[in-house]
């Protein structure tokens, strides 16, 4: 039997598709529990020289983050590839830092004339999840978990995968020191590194340019070797004189799935009230309210 979401998913056009893959890759960001174990693939012990080089950049990448304290994109196209179908739309995005800690998001589908038609908000600081879609009456509330997002989009992301999608940055899960190989090749720079979940292994490509490092790919196989996830990143341009890039692909050949988001417009650093990211203007007693179970892990 289909879980009520996925029953959603399946009969609906481009505003539910694109609602539920950014919600799904985004919202991810905010849990700080990854599922399954770091294989035990041998890892290699880096020429001084060539580690200093690997940790400048990996700084690089970490201050961008650190300097980014909120994320406002409202012009962002996602497009959808599923199989021979193809699918887009119009989203908004605001990303915040709170005083507390905590991470925020609030991801808008957008209609005709930018009304919204699909809202989904992750605060961290409160534990809560939210998906709402307006054009049903029906909104899915549950904790911030892994589980509840589980229930609801079926399919699992990782932290770090959606992490790489905001911030191009695959080492914001802090692993930055198991790699298994370092190559270099000019300005280009190859890093080999155990996966997640156990026998996988993952390839970063950074480019350097003026000496701004760049992840512009990075892709996650198996433990047959068989390619699972390719990010690529593409289109960097400064932002408030934060180099961020402007097209974000995300493909899972076995799904036969490709999101690809392009972004024309982005502010960094803006002020955006915490009441963005609270749900409870949006659970009217009008529409249904369809809480989601804390699943275990």
């Amino acid at each position: 039997m289909l879980h009520p979401t996925r029953r959603t998913f399946s009969r609906n056009s481009n505003l539910q598709t694109a609602i539920l893959w950014m919600a799904h890759s985004v919202c991810l960001l905010l849990f700080a529990v990854i599922a399954g174990c770091i294989t035990s693939t041998s890892t290699i012990q880096l020429a001084p020289a060539t580690r200093a080089e690997v940790d400048a950049m990996l700084n690089t990448l970490q201050a961008r983050y650190d300097l980014t304290g909120s994320l406002k994109i409202t012009q962002m196209m996602v497009t959808i590839e599923e199989g021979d179908q193809r699918e887009e739309v119009r989203e908004s995005l605001w990303y915040k830092k709170s005083e507390n800690g905590g991470e925020l998001l609030h991801i808008q589908a957008l209609g005709a004339v930018n009304e919204p038609r699909g809202v989904a908000i992750a605060n961290q600081d409160k534990d809560q999840f939210m998906l709402r879609l307006l054009n049903e009456q029906k909104a899915f509330v549950g904790p911030l978990s892994d589980g509840a997002l589980r229930e609801i989009f079926g399919v699992d992301l990782r932290v770090s995968d959606v992490l790489s999608a905001i911030f191009a940055n695959p080492f914001l899960d802090e692993r930055t020191s198991k790699f298994t190989s370092v190559e270099r090749s000019g300005a280009k720079f190859t890093i080999t590194r155990p996966g997640i979940e156990k026998g996988h292994v993952e390839t970063i490509t950074l480019f350097v340019r003026e000496d701004e490092p760049r992840v512009t790919e990075w892709h996650i196989y198996d433990e047959n070797g068989i390619l699972q996830q390719r990010a690529a990143f593409a289109d960097y341009r400064p932002v408030s004189g934060i180099l961020r890039p402007h097209n974000v692909e995300i493909e899972r050949p076995l799904e036969q799935t490709r999101v690809t988001v392009k972004i024309a417009k982005v502010e960094l650093n803006v002020e955006i009230k915490d009441s963005k990211f609270d749900i409870e203007p949006f659970l009217t007693e009008d529409i249904e309210i369809i809480p989601l179970a804390q699943s275990a892990q």
